[in-house]
């Protein structure tokens, strides 16, 4: 078998296409999943059981079933229904609480670590329970989660390339168009992986770099 990525070359306009809405999935999927996170874990371990019983139900069914499971379900399930969503909205919003229910079990285990005497110290110098939350807690909190957060940045970012079975066009469903028209799979698929790994080495970087501040900081 001769490899020839002359194909590819004509195709690249379309795969910087689908790069571009991989990234765009991304970013919208990952801040959804980072503030889901952090309201999640706050509620869970500020409020009573009665109020996070469901939070906590949640957690556990999308970490307990397929990321591919969940789409089908929002996709089809809201068709069935009746209800027409863009296949974009429900590819962000599935993704997006997917990975929230990860970061919330990692915001979980780092606001256990932060010392009660902080909480209790701002609290004396008048901060309301917020106020002492979102001011002094949470931000601790996140500094330490921030290897554990990069980790499931990467992989969510990788997962975005299942958003192509509902018909989202990011990278892998662009160059499947191409292969179908230029029967080189091999060639395609070869420069999409070498596009998620030059990402994946550039998110790494950027990892290391915050992992050093939060370090600082701390």
């Amino acid at each position: 078998m001769k490899l020839n990525f002359v194909p590819v070359l004509s195709y690249f306009d379309s795969l910087l296409a689908g790069l571009w809405w991989t990234i765009v999935l991304a970013v919208s999927a990952g801040i959804i999943s980072v503030i889901g996170g952090i309201l999640i874990a706050t509620i869970i371990n500020y409020t009573s059981r009665i109020v996070t019983a469901p939070l906590r139900f949640f957690v556990w069914l999308f970490m307990g079933t397929p990321l591919l499971l969940q789409l089908w379900l929002l996709y089809h399930g809201w068709a069935q229904l009746n209800i027409l969503l863009p296949a974009m909205f429900i590819g962000i919003f599935g993704l997006g609480l997917h990975y929230a229910s990860y970061n919330a079990d990692v915001y979980r285990a780092s606001l256990e670590t932060i010392s009660h005497g902080q909480y209790e110290a701002a609290r004396s110098l008048g901060f309301g329970h917020l106020r002492t939350l979102f001011l002094i807690i949470i931000p601790q909190a996140m500094y330490r989660s921030i290897p554990q957060l990069g980790n499931n940045l990467i992989i969510m970012v990788k997962d975005t390339s299942i958003l192509s079975i509902i018909g989202i066009s990011e990278m892998v469903l662009a160059a499947q168009y191409a292969i179908s028209v230029t029967y080189r799979p091999f060639e395609f698929y070869i420069t999409v992986a070498l596009i998620f790994y030059a990402i994946n080495l550039i998110l790494e970087s950027l990892l290391n770099h915050y992992e050093k501040k939060s370090l600082i900081k701390l």
